[in-house]
């Protein structure tokens, strides 16, 4: 055997590496990419999967797969009209009562007395020294008007004054401008929501109102080979079985959430408890960014019924605090025990969905990280990977 034999097989593992590598890349180039039709499609997939034993109870009642659908997809927009109604009477409430918390702030800054020996005092004081001292050397000589002189002047006044800067902006002009931007920015992303929300709902009616023909002729697409049928078809299985066990986590960390921001605001004496409970709920679904926008909220509220940083700060630590043992921990160990995945894979797919599809990603990243170890388990190139992912 010549020396070049003995090298063929490090030269085939390094170009399947690259190959693989390069597959990778342009899957994920792909998926970024297409995303404004990747994600209603995923979304609309796992809706039909999560529904379905629903779907199915309501069809042996009303004999008719079409109409059971559509009694299905009427409960899913009904709960997110509620829970969509639940965070908008608490974000206009928010809102209604900001400018209280604006006055409320210019009263406390108004009211600290920064001391006649502070950093601040000094150097203003430094500054009028500096000042005076700079006119007392410069000094001052009488000029002599004539007509020439008045219309130099008059030139170099007017050029002064196109040199000028312009007038500083008020703190109010700044905050009109901002909200104003922010009022156009967030219409445009609730029509966008709006618009895939439409999306999702009609991809979820119609693979329902498929049925079973529908999934046998997609099952058909691996009967080229004896055994492959079968395994596609317990793939197929298993992730249903695997999005209904991520609905069921959901429900359960979102509801121990709920309760726990209920007592805490309650504890701390703040208006409508009941209500932030629900509210903590409904934004826990977007795992991370929904909490920090709690966590600003709380502190908000907290601070307007108190009028204490020390309020605001202890509500947003205890809402930082719950949000990691729950969200963090406890779903990512409740949804690796369930998957027999590891809670570090799950986070870490989330991190990796969220960066590549941003809010939709966090909303379907640990489902889309269950489902694809699934895949890679009943794929023989994929073996290693869901090696790697279990728990």
């Amino acid at each position: 055997m010549s020396s070049s034999d003995a090298d063929q097989p490090p030269r085939r593992s390094a170009s399947s590496a690259a190959v693989t590598l390069l597959a990778v890349l342009a899957v994920i180039a792909a998926l970024w990419w297409g995303r404004s039709f990747m994600i209603p499609l995923t979304a609309g997939l796992m809706l039909a999967l999560l529904v379905l034993p629903l779907t199915a109870l309501i069809e042996r009642l009303v004999r008719w797969r079409v109409l059971a659908t559509t009694c299905t997809l009427a409960v899913v927009i009904a709960v997110l009209v509620l829970a969509a109604g639940a965070f908008g009477d608490q974000l206009a409430r928010v809102a209604g009562r900001a400018p209280d918390m604006i006055s409320l702030v210019a009263q406390q800054i108004s009211a600290t007395d920064p001391g006649a020996d502070s950093v601040l005092q000094r150097a203003r004081e430094a500054f009028r020294e500096l000042d005076r001292a700079a006119e007392r050397i410069a000094g001052t000589r009488p000029l002599i008007v004539t007509p020439r002189s008045k219309a130099a002047a008059a030139k170099a006044a007017d050029a002064a004054a196109s040199a000028a800067p312009p007038p500083p902006v008020s703190l109010s002009q700044t905050a009109t401008v901002a909200l104003r931007e922010t009022a156009v920015s967030g219409s445009g992303v609730v029509i966008q929501l709006a618009a895939d929300l439409t999306i999702i709902l009609f991809i979820a009616f119609f693979v329902l109102s498929g049925g079973p023909p529908l999934a046998n002729r997609f099952l058909d697409l691996w009967d080229a080979r004896p055994g492959l049928r079968a395994r596609a078809e317990h793939a197929a299985l298993e992730c249903a079985r695997q999005i209904r066990i991520y609905g069921a986590v959901l429900l359960v960390t979102n509801s121990i959430i709920g309760a726990a921001v209920w007592l805490a605001f309650t504890f701390a004496g703040l208006p409508d408890a009941a209500g932030w409970g629900v509210t903590a709920a409904v934004l826990h679904v977007v795992p991370y960014l929904g909490m920090a926008l709690l966590t600003g909220l709380g502190a908000a509220e907290a601070y307007l019924a108190h009028g204490t940083l020390a309020a605001a700060l202890g509500m947003a630590t205890f809402v930082v605090v719950l949000s990691t043992l729950l969200s963090t921990l406890v779903t990512s160990w409740l949804q690796g025990r369930a998957a027999k995945m590891n809670a570090s894979a799950v986070f870490i797919g989330v991190v990796f969905w969220g960066a590549l599809w941003g809010i939709w990603g966090l909303l379907l990243g640990p489902a889309l990280v269950v489902l694809l170890k699934v895949v890679a388990e009943h794929t023989r190139p994929g073996q290693r990977l869901a090696r790697l992912m279990q728990g």
